[in-house]
């Protein structure tokens, strides 16, 4: 069976850069996502080695398309990266609708989860990755939602991590700190009596001060082909104290 690299999340940002950078060192990669469109543009730069699923990890039908994709086409699953996330709603918890509120988690936390759980068959031997945040560890006033399941998805990892020992699965998670991706597009679109951390964000992007994807991208992939099991499972890396 062919291996493959998964990546969610992959039209855009750190997904983008990632497939690239795994199509680039001549791995199969499968790159997921809510908008053809983007998934196609990232798929032109390395045609032979970039397949394309439109999927929403949020929806079960989704996610079982993706196993089907792999077993259709008898791909082993080497690496499955979960990128996709959103940020919005920014606002005050308070002010979350139910609605909203579900939205997010199933995109943030339940995709991840639920998604890992059904390519397990596929993922012997193999590692997971998750893309963490420092909002999983830190409070922000209006990504309370974002805050939230991200903290959520750091305790899926240190769960998992002994839960898949017995399939000799390693799992990890990356915080990457402030890249410049579309979501940061949206940081600054937020409201500032909803975030009143706007402008720190604000002021990263005019001092250039953002971290590039491709930079991180290399770093994920060193992680996922060139530590050893300890290293990669043992906590949760940091990017910018590599």
């Amino acid at each position: 069976m062919r291996e493959i690299a998964v990546i969610t999340g992959g039209g855009s940002g750190i997904g983008k850069a990632l497939a690239h950078k795994f199509a680039n060192e001549g791995y199969a990669v499968l790159i997921t996502g809510r908008h053809s469109q983007k998934l196609s543009e990232t798929k032109k730069k390395y045609p032979e080695f970039i397949h394309i699923l439109r999927s929403d990890v949020s929806e079960p039908g989704d996610r079982k398309n993706l196993k089907n994709y792999l077993e259709v086409n008898k791909f082993k699953l080497k690496y499955l990266i979960h990128n996709a996330a959103v940020l919005s709603p920014v606002k005050p918890l308070m002010n979350i609708t139910l609605a909203e509120w579900r939205d997010h988690q199933a995109i943030n936390v339940e995709g991840p989860l639920f998604l890992t759980q059904i390519l397990v068959p596929f993922l012997m031997d193999g590692r997971i990755l998750h893309i963490s945040s420092g909002a999983a560890h830190h409070a922000y006033q209006g990504w309370g939602a974002y805050c939230t399941s991200k903290a959520a998805l750091y305790m899926i990892y240190q769960t998992l991590k002994n839960e898949l020992q017995q399939h000799n699965i390693k799992i990890g998670s990356l915080c990457p700190g402030v890249v410049n991706t579309p979501m940061q597009d949206l940081v600054r679109a937020a409201k500032p009596e909803y975030f009143p951390a706007l402008q720190r964000f604000i002021e990263l992007k005019e001092n250039d001060e953002l971290i590039m994807p491709e930079s991180v991208a290399d770093f994920i992939y060193w992680m996922l082909t060139h530590t050893s099991d300890d290293e990669f499972t043992d906590k949760e890396m940091d990017f910018l104290k590599k």
